[in-house]
């Protein structure tokens, strides 16, 4: 979910009504609780004016000082991308944007000049600077959101260049941090990503350069002293036989099934097979319904940097016994009872119902809470309590 996480989407139009924070009025400032930090000032400003959520992320970490080719600015780092200012420059060059899809790819230690050249092609757009065509769903993506830079309605091609960059690529597959393989194209800024997976305009995602720049540039943690013998626990809890698992595609037992990890607890009971779902959701032939009550609870989570987290039902996939994922099912927000969620802080829990779709002949067996470097798996195919 890491993908569905965070997270990534491409039309500024939606930006305003939809990104989180809370703003203050005395302060400027916007907070984030998903990462707990905040923007501000200028930042705030050319972050909500030019793409917000979709096109830079959440912020993760403060404005502070750094380095840029030798010389001190004030920045501010996000998701994805790094915002720069530079009040030498007459607005709107007064804020620029960092070159995290070079960045990234010169701390991979590739050479973008690699890159095998597409050259042009038709339907596309060529750029000579750098040898490579932008096509299809990409360029679409691509074109749809820019920088404010004229003051008219639209988004001209210098402004999608002045967001973005040039093509460093073509299209190329790539396995990403979540292990799986995705078609990619790098551009100066950012890394564009295809999930045709999801309807549009989800099927092109922003790749977590940010993220992703910080977490491979943080240095190894000292080896850990010698810790003292743990005392002994008892044994995990096993997988039921298959003859037991069977019975979970005609009926999920009753029971309570709960997990506990650094201090976020996830409780599920209550499995139902149902066909429809009120008089407008159907699963439709060769399909079913799983329909079951969550509680999500915060018994003292603690990142180090952060003592809260946010959960909601999209934050959950649901895994199958013949190995399928699947999110959340659009009817489950028909419901009035459904899983709201929201920020967890430390003594706080919420319940509520999740609805997945999956095949008739099918069951669940795991359901997986996966958010940025949280992951908590709740394992489905042990006896319940």
């Amino acid at each position: 979910m890491r993908h569905t996480l965070t997270a990534i989407l491409m039309f500024v139009a939606l930006v305003a009504a939809a990104a989180p924070g809370v703003a203050s009025a005395q302060s400027g400032e916007r907070c984030f609780p998903e990462t707990g930090y905040c923007i501000s000032g200028r930042i705030r400003q050319f972050w909500e004016q030019n793409g917000g959520l979709p096109v830079f992320g959440f912020p993760i970490g403060p404005q502070q000082e750094i380095v840029v080719e030798g010389r001190p600015i004030q920045a501010q780092n996000f998701e994805r991308n790094r915002l720069e200012l530079h009040p030498e420059n007459q607005p709107p060059f007064d804020v620029l944007l960092g070159r995290l899809g070079a960045d990234r790819l010169a701390q991979q230690g590739r050479d973008w000049f690699a890159f095998p050249k597409s050259g042009p092609q038709p339907g596309c757009r060529f750029f000579p600077e750098t040898g490579h065509s932008v096509c299809g769903e990409i360029l679409r993506a691509w074109r749809a959101s820019g920088l404010e830079l004229d003051g008219r309605a639209g988004t001209s091609e210098a402004e999608s260049l002045a967001l973005f960059g040039l093509p460093l690529s073509g299209l190329v597959t790539e396995t990403l941090g979540d292990g799986r393989q995705y078609q990619v194209q790098w551009f100066e800024r950012a890394r564009f990503e295809l999930h045709p997976e999801n309807q549009p305009p989800y099927n092109v995602l922003l790749g977590l350069l940010g993220n992703e720049l910080r977490e491979a540039a943080a240095p190894a943690p000292e080896p850990a002293p010698e810790p003292a013998p743990a005392p002994e626990q008892p044994p995990a809890p096993q997988i039921q036989p298959p003859e037991v698992l069977e019975q979970y595609r005609r009926r999920m037992p009753a029971g309570l099934w709960q997990v506990n990890e650094g201090g976020i607890q996830i409780s599920a009971t209550g499995f139902e097979y149902r066909t429809e779902l009120g008089r407008f959701s159907r699963a439709g032939d060769g399909f079913k319904y799983v329909v079951f009550a969550i509680e999500v609870a915060n018994t003292g989570y603690d990142d180090g940097y952060r003592d809260t987290f946010f959960a909601n039902s999209a934050s959950f996939d649901l895994i199958d016994l013949d190995g399928q994922t699947h999110d959340v099912d659009s009817a489950t927000y028909g419901l009035d009872n459904y899983f709201e969620g929201g920020t967890f802080y430390q003594g706080t829990k919420a319940s509520g119902v999740l609805v997945y779709r999956i095949a008739e002949r099918s069951a669940p067996a795991l359901l997986i809470f996966d958010r940025a470097d949280v992951r908590v798996v709740l394992d489905l195919r042990v006896a319940p309590k």
